[in-house]
């Protein structure tokens, strides 16, 4: 399949698209559809709703794996990862004392990079699913708009930095910020 039909597929069926590429990589379609919203190929409620709607789907999916697989998981292979079943108890403790601001929270800061270990380990200390849902729905909510800002605003940059040194300075600004969420989280975690 050429570029071309790609592309004609797309604006063809873009919002159901949207919904669908969301579900797998949610941050990175947000910033995209922030730069096609400035370049007037999408328009912001619709493009708002369906890469909502496909990030809650994926949330609503890791909810399940942990709330049917994770429990077994950690059963059979929390040894290699110094999890105890003490662990456990406390961490469905703290969990479920301080859900609402770890979901908002994990969901408004993609987590530091455990957003998907938060989602999973809300379905294995079985969060209530409403709650859990209602939580993610609001935090959701926030996280879609920075990021389609995040494209808005700064999407043009590509156009704006074309020569090798801008490149160049984009990579390192983007390896420096890599490096500093490893570390935030690995003294986090």
């Amino acid at each position: 399949m050429s570029m071309a039909a790609v592309i004609a597929l797309f604006l063809q069926y873009k919002y159901p698209a949207l919904v669908v590429l969301s579900f797998f990589e949610g941050p990175y379609i947000m910033m995209l559809s922030g730069l096609l919203i400035k370049l007037g190929v999408l328009t912001l409620i619709p493009a708002f709703i369906a890469l909502s709607i496909g990030d809650l789907l994926a949330d609503t999916v890791w909810y399940y794996v942990g709330y049917y697989f994770g429990n077994q998981f950690v059963h059979r292979f929390g040894k290699f990862f110094d999890i105890t079943k003490e662990n456990i108890e406390n961490v469905k403790r703290i969990f479920l004392n301080h859900k609402k601001k770890i979901l908002v929270g994990s969901k408004v800061t993609a987590g530091f990079g455990l957003s998907l270990a938060t989602l999973v380990t809300a379905g294995m200390v079985r969060a209530p699913f409403g709650e859990y849902l209602l939580l993610n729905f609001f935090g959701q909510f926030v996280w879609t708009a920075v990021m389609l800002a995040v494209g808005y605003l700064f999407g043009n940059l590509y156009l704006v930095i074309d020569n090798v040194l801008g490149k160049i300075f984009i990579v390192g600004i983007a390896l420096i910020a890599l490096y500093l969420i490893l570390r935030l989280s690995r003294r986090l975690g």
